[in-house]
């Protein structure tokens, strides 16, 4: 499987995926700002937790229910519209939101902004394969992967500032803004790009293409491996500052640094750990993916076993370590995907991946959040958590044995890099 930029000079790969980059921030900072926007939306519209909740979660499915759509048309139409399209309805549709006082209505606004937010996560990971070589796919993944953290961080920053200074009609708009920005500026900058191989459109039927990925066995243990681990990333963001406050004690402003560290590192581990894919494990994605299994494992188990009795300083540290491994391994999994993908479906291939993933990301938090409080406990949920987690991974380790694809994989990326 070859991809190969048109005849445009190398450097304009750059200016590609710094497009995918601020593509996916900016659509992250308007989904990761429904949460605080939630907790003033629940003041002003007089609305009950579970009411605040469901804004949150209905931004969570309509992903779920587009991005297999969203996956085929990227295989058909190429990413330029797509990407570009799909930022500009996100934006126009959130800032719709600004102007709303019903809570039936923002309800549904907020679905189709999940709708919409559906084309950010494959369309991008379609730009990374096809514009970079192995050689740097990892790292350039792992840089528009970071887009996510960074654009949670910024929405965590800005959005309770501007609506508390302001109105939170203002945090709205600005998230609107800047993914329109992000919409123009791809549809007038980026080209999909151009092959050695003669392009042709192959049409294909969705069902069809669905049942061939479902019959892809070899494809099981990396799925399963991205379940469970982006089952931890979501407990983590979700339920790490309550078990630091509640069970280790620790102040609820310490216990929020604590998670912005975790944050932090897991964008540093996204690019750092997809660079050594390419450079010390030779664009072998799988051995770090492993390794990240396993570190992820024995922290999590220092955590609920060990973490009361260590000063706070290895707290920072240990949160650090789950964060770069738990949260930094997703640019592997998504180029792993990417590249196990045949040639008219990568689009799909990684579409159908990151719905069997969202559906970790909608169940996880509250399936953990049900099993503290039934067992009154952190420990007993971090362990149900762990175990499957291991389990995992050592069944990704015996299919990386069994398979003798690595060795064949090698071959092909040293004649591809060639090609280049």
């Amino acid at each position: 499987m070859r991809f190969l930029p048109s005849n445009r000079p190398l450097p304009f790969r750059w200016v590609v995926l710094g497009l995918a980059t601020w593509s996916q921030a900016s659509a992250t900072f308007v989904t990761y700002g429904i949460g605080p926007l939630a907790a003033i939306w629940q003041q002003d519209f007089s609305l009950s937790q579970t009411q605040a909740g469901l804004l949150v979660s209905v931004v969570n499915i309509g992903p779920l229910l587009s991005m297999l759509f969203v996956g085929r048309m990227l295989d058909q139409y190429g990413e330029r519209w797509i990407i570009g399209c799909g930022s500009l309805l996100l934006g126009l549709t959130m800032g719709l939101a600004g102007f709303l006082s019903s809570y039936e209505t923002l309800l549904f606004l907020l679905f189709l902004v999940g709708i919409h937010y559906g084309t950010a996560q494959p369309g991008g990971s379609k730009v990374v394969v096809q514009w970079f070589p192995p050689a740097q796919r990892g790292l350039a993944m792992g840089i528009r992967q970071a887009g996510i953290p960074i654009g949670g961080a910024l929405a965590g920053l800005c959005i309770p500032f501007l609506s508390i200074q302001y109105h939170w009609a203002t945090a709205v708009w600005l998230q609107a803004a800047l993914a329109i920005t992000g919409g123009f500026l791809f549809l007038f900058i980026y080209r999909n790009p151009k092959t050695k191989e003669t392009e042709t459109k192959e049409d294909y039927r969705l069902w069809d293409e669905l049942k061939r990925l479902f019959q892809q066995k070899p494809l099981y243990p990396l799925l399963c491996s991205g379940w469970f681990l982006v089952s931890l990333q979501m407990v983590l963001v979700a339920h790490l500052v309550l078990f630091l406050k509640n069970t280790i004690e620790v102040s609820l402003v310490s216990a929020g640094r604590m998670l912005a560290v975790s944050l932090f590192f897991g964008m540093v581990g996204r690019m750092t750990l997809a660079w050594l894919s390419d450079t010390v494990w030779k664009g072998d994605r799988i051995r770090p993916l492993i390794l990240s299994i396993w570190s992820s494992v024995i922290g999590v188990i220092l955590l609920c076993t060990v973490s009361p009795y260590l000063p706070v300083w290895t707290l920072f540290f240990l949160c650090g370590w789950l964060g770069f491994f738990g949260i930094g391994w997703y640019s592997l999994f998504i180029v792993e995907v990417a590249e196990r993908s045949s040639r008219r479906s990568i689009g799909l291939t990684v579409s159908y991946a990151l719905t069997i993933n969202q559906i970790a990301i909608i169940t996880a938090p509250a399936l953990f959040g049900w099993l503290v409080d039934w067992q009154d406990s952190y420990f007993p949920p971090w362990f149900l958590l762990t175990v499957p987690l291991g389990a995992s991974g050592i069944w990704l380790w015996s299919a990386y044995l069994r398979d003798s694809s690595p060795k064949k994989n090698c071959e092909k990326t040293i004649a591809e890099k060639k090609s280049f």
